[in-house]
């Protein structure tokens, strides 16, 4: 009987007839090779290009003589007050509308559509889902004179019809992403509730958007986040004061007289807190989508 050892050297044959087998002295792996170092070393610099700025921005929202580099604070709450004003909270409760908004406007139509071109047999659909995603490459800031020249006539420069437009520039990607969600869902769940008599709509709601889930919830985070951060099209489409985003109260921050670094640091923290709550508390369903998957293949 041959005995062979991962960490044990090269085997050496028995001459005295015993039948027991002899091994070399063990084979030491390198930890280190030139490739690794240089890897690591690429990952670190890396690592310190996105540490420094966040390190930055705790630093100066607590730093009253805050400035555009990294230096021993002298605590002080002013920059949070400033950033904690009624008229920027405000802000920040329109960012979170419009998001709410866009995300609902790109993810239901989203979700139907992806299951009409995953599970229906429509001429050239391939076709018509690259070119759909071709869509989604196409820079929105090219729309925003004849959609401002549109707005502008039906009087819809306000924040629900820049929340819808908005939604709709995200529906492109979103329908790739759940697509390919439900095309991973076998068929024989849905013949089997086909059996039980169950109709289309019936199948969509208790069988195939459950199991989807995951995926519909990746697209509305990024048709949040997409939303979340834009500029442009706020500042072009929303005329009244009272309904401007947070990203434009952040540009409030800056004048041609004095640039008020602090509070843009408090103001952003604030600002970037929604939708790192959004992503803990929707973590949940992408741990039960992998789950789930796993059960499913077994």
């Amino acid at each position: 009987m041959e005995i062979t050892s991962m960490m044990s050297g090269p085997r050496v044959a028995d001459l005295s007839g015993s039948g027991s087998v002899a091994f070399g002295p063990p084979v030491r792996l390198r930890r280190f090779t030139p490739e690794k170092v240089v890897c690591n070393i690429v990952l670190a610099i890396i690592g310190i290009m996105f540490v420094l700025p966040l390190a930055w921005l705790v630093e100066a929202s607590i730093d009253r003589l805050a400035t555009r580099q990294i230096q021993i604070p002298v605590f002080s709450l002013v920059n949070f007050i400033l950033a904690t004003d009624p008229t920027r909270l405000l802000a920040l409760l329109n960012s979170v509308i419009i998001s709410a908004i866009a995300a609902f406007v790109a993810t239901l139509p989203s979700a139907l559509a992806a299951y009409a071109f995953s599970r229906h047999h429509i001429p050239g659909k391939y076709a018509i889902v690259l070119f759909i995603l071709f869509l989604s490459g196409v820079p929105i800031n090219i729309l925003i004179v004849p959609v401002y020249q549109m707005f502008s006539t039906l009087d819809m420069l306000s924040l629900v019809p820049t929340a819808v437009f908005l939604g709709v520039t995200a529906i492109p990607f979103e329908l790739y992403i759940i697509k390919n969600a439900i095309d991973a869902i076998p068929l024989d769940l849905e013949e089997a509730a086909q059996i039980e008599r169950a109709n289309t709509l019936r199948i969509l709601w208790r069988v195939v958007l459950p199991l989807a889930l995951p995926g519909i919830v990746a697209a509305a985070i990024y048709g949040v986040v997409n939303t979340w951060g834009n500029f442009l099209v706020p500042l072009v489409l929303i005329s009244a004061p009272e309904q401007q985003p947070s990203p434009l109260t952040i540009f409030g921050f800056m004048s041609a007289d004095i640039t008020r670094y602090g509070a843009i640091a408090a103001y952003s923290l604030i600002y970037s807190a929604p939708v790192v709550a959004l992503y803990l508390v929707l973590s949940r369903f992408f741990r039960a989508g992998f789950v789930l998957g796993g059960a499913i293949r077994g």
